[in-house]
């Protein structure tokens, strides 16, 4: 995860449970600032990056076997300031292959915007000489406006030798004035095709690791470096051993894409979070709390209305592992037309579920 505007200073302390943290902040002021959270059984390692005028950045590389090293960095620019050229080349230069992402304020048509700033021609000019380098923007707005502000695109992706598709995509989750962006790099896996899960047998890892590990005697550094080789090698191959690998269909996620109206009343509802925190007036609370319950309908809607027409065409003669999944899934499709909340459709679960087995049987 690449986190930007932390607001910490160097005294703070802060942790992500289940991720290794990498902070740089501000060391006396309580703006700007970057951090990169990286799921702890990842392979990773610390990339120096060099101090820039205009961008602030943290770097880690990513070991990966089918592509090799990467280098992702979390960026920021603040909006104040022109972004120099010299700090483009400099971030460029962490790494031979590269994702730099985050709020980088520089705004241009070629990414989205709606409008180009002077950060953004900078930016246009660098990759316009710099070939294997490609900026990749959402298409939907990133920040939702504040004031005379309107919203815009102003958190993107450069990648720098990624031979791969990106694409950037708009979470709505959240109530910062900026959204979550998704970035998925590689080609998706078409509707139909295959996905590979890969399982392991525990026991069986565990028997192989207590037949094949050996506890040497160790009194050289050497002799330690050794030990520490041999038995990496003892989990790689106990791990490929014990594990198998199935192939099977993949199905798309019957939720889908959220309605753009849901989206907007999202959006809506995020900036009314906002005013109520900043005026703690109870009008502001008020309108909160409506237009809350205004977004857990239409979700609630879009979701019946989806898992209508998933279990149709489960019913027009689906894939048999669809029948299963059906039956695990605490919705079910003679229900699915009325609108539940969550609490009433957790409730219901296991009626539900057991209604769609023997519906099917």
């Amino acid at each position: 995860m690449a986190i930007q505007e932390t607001l910490l200073i160097e005294a703070d302390r802060a942790s992500v449970p289940g991720y290794t943290l990498y902070r740089k902040e501000r060391r006396q002021q309580r703006r700007g600032g970057v951090a990169l959270a990286v799921r702890r059984g990842i392979e990773h390692y610390s990339v120096h990056v060099p101090e820039m005028q205009t961008i602030e950045a943290i770097a880690v590389g990513i070991r990966t076997e089918r592509y090799g090293e990467i280098t992702i960095a979390s960026c920021y620019h603040p909006p104040n300031r022109t972004v120099e050229i010299q700090d483009l080349e400099a971030l460029m230069a962490i790494g031979p292959t590269l994702i730099a992402i985050g709020d980088f304020n520089a705004k241009a048509l070629d990414w989205n915007c709606l409008t180009q700033n002077n950060s953004g021609a900078v930016l246009k000019r660098f990759l316009a000489n710099n070939n294997d380098v490609h900026a990749v923007g959402p298409e939907e707005p990133t920040y939702d406006g504040q004031g005379r502000s309107r919203p815009d695109v102003l958190d993107i992706a450069l990648l720098k030798a990624i031979p791969l598709q990106a694409q950037l995509e708009v979470v709505y989750e959240g109530s910062s004035d900026h959204s979550p962006i998704l970035l998925t790099v590689g080609e998706p896996t078409p509707p139909g095709g295959t996905v590979t899960k890969r399982r392991t047998n525990w026991v069986q890892f565990r028997a192989e690791m207590q037949r094949n590990t050996a506890l040497p005697r160790i009194e050289t550094v050497d002799e330690l470096e050794a030990a520490v080789m041999t038995l990496e090698t003892d989990i790689h191959t106990a791990e490929a051993r014990s594990t198998t690998e199935t192939v099977e269909i993949f199905r798309q996620d019957y939720v889908g894409e959220l309605p753009h109206a849901t989206k907007l009343l999202i959006r809506e509802r995020r900036s009314a979070r906002r005013r109520s925190i900043r005026t703690g007036d109870p009008v502001d609370r008020n309108a909160l709390n409506q237009l809350s319950r205004r977004v857990r309908a239409a979700l609630d809607e879009h979701f019946n209305e989806r898992w209508r027409k998933h279990t149709e065409e489960i019913n027009e003669g689906a894939h048999d592992r669809d029948f299963w999944k059906l039956q695990k899934n605490p919705e079910d499709a003679e229900e699915a037309n009325t609108s539940h909340t969550r609490r009433e459709r957790h409730r219901a679960h296991k009626q539900r579920k057991g209604r769609g087995f023997c519906r099917q049987l």
